[in-house]
């Protein structure tokens, strides 16, 4: 009877145990970070945050450079509530401030911070093109402008801005670091794991693929690209935007 005991209680532990995870992971998952950020090599690391697009969350993928003068950001968070945690994160792991923050292009989740940042007394920095398209859809602007494929010198650190034609948006531009054959797409390189091409209502589709052929007899030798959303580890990024960019044609 003793070892009937033992076995019934046992068996009511486990049951609620099993009860217990269905509740917990669930909520567990749901506590996923708003930011995260991984290391790429010693000058560059990607960071990552999160927003809703169409009732379905999304993760938006952008690039900091590590300098001797500081931190530069390549575009901002898409979550507004991160904008700080950032800075404060940076501050943290690098013992740096950030110096200089560059968008890629108008949208959200690219040029969003920029009021924030402004205030701040960063400097920010877009092109013409994305400036007059912050200006007309009422969006605080960058600070300052940046010239189009021209490399730019930071604190031992180099990287290129360069517009190769309208694609996701009008404006997109690519970020290259030429010391590591590093390509940052932004919006104009989709992921891997993409199914279709995404909101292209402030686009041109038509002359996306003529862009990205511009873009890789530029640079035919790249070793990892960085697309603007969700994953970005693989080797396919660039293969998979030709692909559904022949789909739509």
């Amino acid at each position: 009877m003793f070892k009937n005991t033992i076995s019934l209680f046992s068996a009511k532990v486990a049951t609620l145990l099993l009860g217990l995870s269905g509740c917990v992971l669930p909520s567990l998952r749901a506590q996923e970070k708003p930011l995260s950020i991984e290391k790429i090599n010693s000058q560059l690391y990607l960071y990552t945050t999160y927003n809703t697009f169409e009732g379905t969350k999304y993760a938006a993928n952008a690039v900091y450079l590590i300098t001797k003068k500081g931190v530069i950001l390549f575009d901002t968070p898409w979550d507004s509530t991160q904008y700080q945690p950032l800075l404060d994160s940076i501050k943290q792991k690098h013992q740096l401030p950030v110096i200089a923050v560059y968008a890629t292009h108008w949208h959200e989740d690219r040029a969003g911070g920029f009021a924030y940042y402004n205030r701040m007394g960063i400097p920010t920095y877009a092109t013409k093109m994305t400036n007059d398209l912050l200006k007309a859809n009422h969006k605080a602007q960058a600070t300052h402008l940046v010239k189009i494929n021209k490399t730019y010198n930071v604190g031992g650190q180099s990287f290129v801005l360069n517009f190769f034609g309208a694609g996701h948006s009008l404006d997109n531009v690519v970020v290259w670091f030429p010391d590591y054959q590093i390509l940052d797409g932004g919006c104009f390189i989709k992921s891997s794991e993409a199914k279709n091409l995404g909101f292209v209502g402030d686009g041109d589709v038509k002359a996306w693929k003529p862009a990205l052929a511009r873009l890789l007899a530029k640079y035919p030798q790249i070793k990892m690209v960085i697309p603007g959303h969700d994953a970005w580890k693989d080797n396919q990024q660039i293969k998979r935007t030709e692909e559904l960019l022949t789909e739509k044609q």
